[in-house]
């Protein structure tokens, strides 16, 4: 497991942090910050309660990030309830469209995940909606998160884990902390597995992002170019995949230059791959 990865949960009231503080048996952070924070034991997962509305979304998105120290590999969930015209009570959604009423801007969330949890567009309001529209959630906070999120980690590792609460058969009115509490936790056993799945993709990420362990001793020994340099970083990567036990930097100590160390290294692993073909 990489210790290097981390969930952000950006969610609006505690009712809803409650399953997942209890999932991953997060405790609160001691801090004078405006935003309640909980984190486990290994600061793996962290979340924040922003509170209702798009200005707490953003600016607790933002707080979270610098608390929690969050790479550009993290993954940012923003889980909650939400209204929905035609959907069952207690029906679990991913979003992938989000149409912000009070701008008209449309924002597509991408999450690359196989889950088959039902999609869905997400319309986020400024007041609490009880016109209800067929096949469209609503909530307060969403396309806010998004924007935020966004610049802080990859699109595709933001994602918006929608329940419905309330519709035409289910009054906004009668929506109790307890009912809040028992939609997430009927629901809790999908969500794991979503956050399985991304955990994997931020994973790749990293190991896209993250120089090599060899490669700040490499360039300091021979010079690169710019161009070199990015060529430098692949070979490693695949270096460390393919060869994880032989030391790169031993190998390549009698090259005169930059071009014999990359022509050194691409050689190998051709090579490597002409012997796997051959199994």
């Amino acid at each position: 497991m990489i210790d290097h990865i981390s969930i952000c949960w950006v969610v609006a009231m505690k009712s809803e942090a409650f399953a997942i503080c209890k999932c991953f048996n997060l405790k609160n952070v001691t801090h004078e910050g405006p935003f309640p924070i909980f984190t486990d034991l290994a600061r793996r997962h962290w979340l924040a309660i922003s509170g209702v509305g798009r200005v707490q979304a953003a600016a607790a998105t933002m707080y979270l990030h610098d608390i929690s120290g969050a790479q550009p590999w993290a993954v940012w969930v923003n889980l909650g309830i939400a209204g929905h015209g035609r959907a069952d009570y207690g029906t679990l959604f991913l979003v992938d469209k989000i149409v912000e009423k009070s701008t008209g801007r449309n924002l597509y969330p991408r999450p690359l995940i196989s889950s088959n949890v039902s999609r869905s567009v997400l319309e986020t309001v400024d007041q609490p909606d009880t016109n209800y529209k067929s096949g469209t959630l609503f909530d307060m906070e969403g396309a806010a998160f998004f924007d935020i999120a966004c610049r802080l980690s990859c699109q595709q590792l933001v994602l918006l884990l929608k329940i419905v609460s309330d519709g035409p058969n289910a009054k906004l009115e009668g929506l109790t902390d307890k009912k809040i509490i028992q939609l997430i936790e009927q629901n809790i056993s999908s969500i794991k597995k979503i956050i399985k799945e991304m955990e994997g993709k931020s994973k790749i990420e990293y190991n896209r992002l993250v120089e090599p362990q060899d490669y700040k001793i490499i360039i300091k020994k021979w010079h690169f170019s710019k161009t070199r340099r990015t060529q430098l970083q692949v070979f490693l990567r695949k270096w460390d995949t393919v060869f994880p036990k032989k030391d790169v930097v031993s190998y390549v100590e009698d090259c005169s230059n930059s071009n014999m160390v990359l022509k050194k290294i691409s050689l190998k692993l051709n090579t490597y791959k002409i012997e796997w073909d051959k199994r």
